[in-house]
């Protein structure tokens, strides 16, 4: 709100009264800051004295050097109370904190050096306290890098280390950011057979040979094996950073993986070859990758196949999966001559999947003819036998 003078007198004659007397103005000198500050680096930002560190290339060391002067006439006794977390300071003329300063003397040398090996703004306040006056002198800097420079979470590690997912479907998380301006490019290659890639939802699985997968950074890759059982293998990838031990990075990975619920594969029999009129036994192997065991029951079982039980195939332990052998009894008595591909399913209680297929593959030749046909011989031995009694008859003639 912006009064002119006589509202403000108008207002002040309502609620005091009218003035006995004109009114009258004080001014007071502020007192002039305790400490004068001098250097190559140092500018006027128009409200405070700022030490500029320029714009430079990171990684580097900037080094600095300021006078700091007593402006008064009397002895001053200056402390550092205040520095930013990125740099350190040091009197040049003392070890501690502090020093004193005399009156109009060349001053004191306080050395500011900051370590830097990212690219960012930095701003900060170095304070000093004079005799209970608290003075401050801004920092700045501003640094560079002129070339890409990656910054990857490997999973919880600032390093690639081997890592064992275990019987864990947990995902291996790989974040890749970018600390620089310049485009920092990533290419992934040689995906296993066992394990799925997923970024931003999509996802795909190996075995992929060579590259497969390029992108520029920032973004966060999520591996997850997907086969169960022991499995173990490399991924690799490839950054433009100049940093050699960032150009490229293989990744150790392992997993035996186990499923919560009863996990039934299944090993087929060996191709058979049978007579139409013989019988043979073969075995199924029926692998169990499940935590838990897997109890099966018949669901569906072709003419020519028959079992007499139904397998309960024990839970993995180990890295090792459990395991059962089923007979399957083939009587291709029915089936005609020539190739048959035979399925006998399973029902697995509680399983994923529920229903497990045992393909038998059958091929069948004719049954063996005999040598002579009934009718043939009953012909035979009716011949033989109107012989014989011709010869017995003959001879008692």
């Amino acid at each position: 709100m912006n009064l002119t003078r006589d509202s403000m007198l108008a207002l002040q004659r309502h609620f005091l009264g009218a003035l006995s007397g004109p009114a009258r103005t004080w001014l007071e000198s502020l007192p002039s800051p305790p400490l004068v500050f001098a250097g190559e680096a140092l500018r006027w930002d128009g409200e405070a004295c700022v030490l500029d560190l320029g714009d430079v290339r990171s990684p580097g060391e900037e080094r600095h050097r300021v006078r700091v002067c007593n402006r008064g006439s009397e002895r001053l006794d200056v402390r550092v109370s205040e520095v930013p977390p990125w740099l350190t300071v040091r009197w040049l003329e003392s070890r501690g904190d502090a020093i004193s300063l005399a009156s109009e003397d060349a001053g004191a040398t306080l050395e500011v050096v900051v370590v830097h090996d990212e690219e960012r703004e930095f701003r900060g306040t170095i304070a000093f306290v004079a005799e209970g006056v608290r003075e401050i002198l801004n920092v700045r800097l501003t640094t560079r890098r002129p070339y890409p420079y990656a910054r990857i979470d490997f999973n919880g590690s600032p390093t690639p280390q081997p890592f064992d997912f275990g019987s864990d479907e947990r995902p291996y998380v790989l974040s890749v950011a970018n600390m620089t301006a310049v485009a920092l490019v990533v290419t992934f290659a040689d995906l296993p057979p066992w394990l799925a890639f997923e970024i931003d939802g999509h996802c795909r699985s190996g075995p992929i040979m060579g590259t497969f997968f390029e992108r520029k950074a920032p973004f966060v890759v999520k591996l997850l094996p997907q086969s169960l059982g022991p499995q173990s293998g490399t991924l690799r990838l490839r950054t433009n950073d100049a940093r050699p031990e960032m150009q490229d990075v293989e990744l150790q990975l392992s997993a035996c993986l186990l499923a919560a619920k009863p996990r039934v594969t299944v090993a087929a029999p060996h191709r058979v070859h049978i007579r139409a009129d013989q019988k043979l036994t073969v075995e199924a192997r029926l692998e169990n990758w499940g935590r838990t065991e897997a109890r099966t029951s018949k669901e569906l079982v072709p003419r020519a196949l028959a079992i007499r039980a139904c397998p309960v195939v024990p839970a993995a332990r180990d890295g090792k999966p459990g395991t059962a052998t089923m007979p399957i009894r083939i009587a291709p008595a029915h089936l005609a001559p020539g190739a048959h591909a035979l399925v006998l399913s399973l029902r697995v209680e509680g399983g994923e999947p529920a229903r497990v297929d045992v393909p038998v593959q059958i091929d069948v030749t004719p049954r063996r003819n005999p040598a002579l046909r009934p009718e043939t011989i009953a012909a035979l031995l009716a011949l033989l036998l109107v012989a014989l009694l011709f010869v017995i008859v003959r001879g008692l003639s």
